[in-house]
């Protein structure tokens, strides 16, 4: 029993680690020239702490591009609401201002079946977003349904993503995040 307790005890300090954004410092003050994107990744499944999701982004206007990665291991989301924690991550990305697109997600899971069942499922995505110098946007949440019709939902999850900020990175005054909810513009985040 003291073994298990010890073992919960430091997933949860990893977990909260994992979390924690340590560059921002209690401010989302992004450095000069340059701007923030805020995006969440989570997922539903029937055991969701086996899985993944993974965004691709590129840069329109430049040759930047990138991956955000969540692992639903080790990754937790945490609410001031009374909700229980949401298996997932908050992602800054640090970019020059411009255009970008997140083109496309992964998400890899397995099911608790005992045959160590892998799945990997690949999402079209297309969405575009904009950052400005000096500025935060919360793009919204990218949500991977890992059940037995997997799909990729672009949902606002606003309040929760702030109260995780405010929580976990320490940023006191979130009012001034700019809210541009990512739109897809592909067919096919279902298949």
């Amino acid at each position: 029993m003291r073994h298990t307790l010890l073992s919960t005890a430091a997933l949860l300090l990893v977990a909260g680690l994992s979390n924690a954004n340590p560059s921002i410092q209690g401010s989302l003050t992004p450095p000069p020239g340059q701007g923030y994107a805020i995006v969440s990744l989570t997922a539903r499944a029937i055991v969701p702490d086996n899985g993944t999701l993974e965004v691709h982004w590129y840069g329109l206007d430049n040759g930047s591009s990138g991956i955000a990665r969540a692992n639903f291991v080790t990754d937790t989301l945490y609410s001031d609401q009374g909700m229980a924690p949401t298996e997932g991550k908050v992602i800054l990305l640090t970019l020059a201002p411009g255009r970008y697109q997140i083109s496309d997600a992964w998400t890899r899971w397995g099911e608790d079946t005992g045959d160590s069942t892998t799945h990997v499922k690949h999402y079209g995505v297309n969405a575009p977003f904009e950052v400005k110098a000096g500025e935060t946007v919360y793009l919204g949440n990218i949500m991977a349904d890992l059940s037995f019709l997997p799909e990729l939902q672009l949902r606002d999850e606003q309040q929760r993503d702030l109260d995780h900020i405010r929580n976990t990175w320490h940023v006191a005054d979130t009012s001034f995040i700019r809210a541009e909810l990512l739109r897809s513009g592909s067919s096919d985040m279902s298949h």
